[in-house]
């Protein structure tokens, strides 16, 4: 959930918080209700030695004089659940994403978005990570805005660029792109009883199943023709939130994922907030993609259908080369 760039909203939060937990008791509570939720829910629940685990804590717990001294505690359990995945958000970082971008003088991500040639709609997916309802909106609105506009030249096909989309909240995402595949069964995660649950967009909202997750409140935008070419362009850095918007394309008609293997954080976290409003972000899940295939290998990543094998440390020159596979892909066209 925390990207690396909202570090620079926590330095500038001037508000600190701070609760001292007088009691022992007090602090051994706090320990177990969050090792209560890892237990119930991590992906790797049934790889735990779970005994062992709360002894650790606890024992640790009983050395700690107050809150903050239980959040490496807190943070130590996490690792040891081997998602990769999982976090611990003291609440002045919360704090943090909760007011969002503007609140600090930040400009809001959005995408960037051009015809190539005249002929081929180019739009850069960006990464976003704040807990701000209303800039989730925006967000995923002015990622709809840019396909319409982008749609009103009639573009011969789409080239969805992830490759700089190192995740955040996978939602507004997901919604921002949901045009591409309204009422899909695409993506989703399976988590550690095997039970499968779906992200489905359809008409500006997105299901968690059948439960309503985000709204986006405004007039969504409905593509002239589903039919034309897509290429995705992924790469090492798309990850996390990222790669689930890599995942909705797996598999979708006349569709191509270009370039390498993501990042490998394939993985579904939810929050859980404790007592003093520091959030426990916990990985629940693997991806899944609409054949049920389930990426649950750490670092491994989501595969290209075209693979780029010559990339370099040239900016440009990798650019080019993605762009020209893409728009083979789109002239090429795939039945």
């Amino acid at each position: 959930m925390m990207k690396k760039s909202l570090l620079l909203l926590i330095t500038l939060l001037s508000t600190v918080f701070y609760q001292s937990y007088a009691q022992t008791d007090s602090l051994r509570i706090y320990v177990t209700e969050a090792l209560d939720i890892m237990r119930a829910r991590s992906v790797n629940k049934n790889k735990v030695d779970w005994e062992r685990l709360y002894a650790g804590a606890l024992l640790k717990a009983d050395s700690a004089h107050n809150i903050r001294e239980i959040y490496p505690i807190i943070a130590d359990a996490l690792d040891q659940l081997k998602d990769h995945h999982s976090g611990f958000y003291p609440p002045e970082e919360i704090e943090a994403m909760k007011r969002g971008y503007r609140a600090f003088g930040m400009e809001l991500p959005t995408p960037k978005f051009k015809m190539i040639d005249n002929k081929y709609a180019y739009i850069q997916i960006p990464a976003f990570g704040v807990i701000n309802i209303e800039e989730q909106r925006e967000y995923a609105a002015s990622i709809q805005e840019a396909i319409k506009q982008l749609d009103e030249h009639k573009p011969k096909g789409w080239i969805i660029d992830l490759r700089a989309n190192d995740g955040g909240m996978s939602a507004p995402m997901s919604a921002g792109v949901g045009p591409f595949v309204e009422k899909d069964k695409c993506a989703g995660w399976k988590d550690a009883d095997g039970k499968n649950s779906y992200w489905i967009y359809k008409k500006g909202q997105l299901y968690e199943n059948d439960k309503l997750v985000f709204d986006l409140k405004t007039k969504p935008y409905k593509l002239k023709s589903s039919r034309k070419p897509v290429a995705v362009l992924i790469s090492k850095k798309t990850a996390s939130s990222g790669e689930i918007i890599a995942t909705t394309f797996v598999g979708r008609r006349n569709t191509m994922l270009i370039g390498t293997n993501t990042n490998g954080l394939t993985s579904s976290n939810n929050e859980h907030e404790l007592a003093d409003g520091a959030y426990l972000v916990l990985t629940e899940g693997n991806y899944i993609d609409r054949n049920n295939k389930e990426y649950a290998k750490p670092g491994e990543g989501i595969a290209p259908n075209i693979r780029l094998e010559n990339l370099t440390k040239d900016k440009s020159e990798n650019d080019k080369l993605y762009i020209e596979k893409a728009i083979e892909f789109i002239d090429k066209g795939k039945k």
